[in-house]
This record gives structure tokens, sequence and C-alpha cells, in this order.
């Protein structure tokens, strides 16, 4: 007598949901590995000003995406000095968000730090799409 050897196949749906939880998988592990800060100083900034017709909403978001805090920053407003904040210390990964000052033209916000950081970032304005509030 022989016995014959059962041979299991992989059935396509079976095959797809494997090669799918691969993919998502691969793309969380990515996304994890990029999310882990490599530099020691480093400053993510978004400078926003939405125009309504009453009024503009304006602000700037700092977040310190670095692995070590930043110390002494300096806020100015279009390149006017007498626009300007100071910030003490950032921590990593801490985010804060600034309103600037009324008067200002809201056209441009440069940021430096002690560790040497100096940005330049223009403000944006959000497109406006017809039925959204605010359009």
């Amino acid at each position: 007598m022989s016995k014959r050897k059962k041979h299991t196949k992989l059935k396509r749906p079976e095959a797809i949901l494997g090669i799918l939880i691969t993919i998502i998988g691969g793309i969380i592990i990515y996304n994890l590995v990029n999310s882990i800060p490599t530099r020691n100083y480093s400053l993510e900034i978004d400078a926003l000003k939405d125009p309504e017709s009453l009024h503009v909403n304006s602000r700037v978001v700092l977040k310190n995406s670095g692995i070590q805090p930043l110390n002494d920053i300096n806020i100015v407003y279009d390149k006017n000095i007498k626009f300007n904040e100071k910030i003490n210390t950032i921590k990593p990964g801490e985010t804060i968000i600034l309103s600037p000052p009324s008067g200002a033209s809201l056209n441009s916000v440069n940021i430096k730090t002690r560790e040497g950081i100096d940005i330049n970032k223009e403000f944006r304005s959000p497109i406006k799409l017809p039925g959204m509030i605010g359009s």
C-alpha cells in the first residue's frame, strides 16, 4: 500500500490576504522608522494666514522634531524687529502655537535659535473650496 502525500495548495483568497498583510505591515514599519528623530536639532514650522471677510485668522506652529531641546528661540515677523517674540526652550517633540502680533502684515516669519537654526518661512493661505466653511 502506498500512501499519497497530501499537498496543501495555497488558495487564491489566502494568497491575496497574505500579500495585503505583508504590504500593510511594511507600510506601518516604514512610517514608524521615519517618525524616529535622527537629527539633534530640527524645527518644523507652519505659518498660516486665513483671510476671511471681516478679519484674518493666523498662527505659527513650531515643533521641535529633533532629539535635543532648542533654546533662545527668536521669532521675527515680516523682518521687522518691532514684531518679535522670544521663547526660552522647546523640548523634543513639543509643539507651540503662536498668534502673530496685530499690525504685522503676515508675509513671512523668521526663526533663529541658539543652536544655529535660521529659517525664513512665508505665510501660506489655505485653498478655499465652494461650500466649505470660511469660503
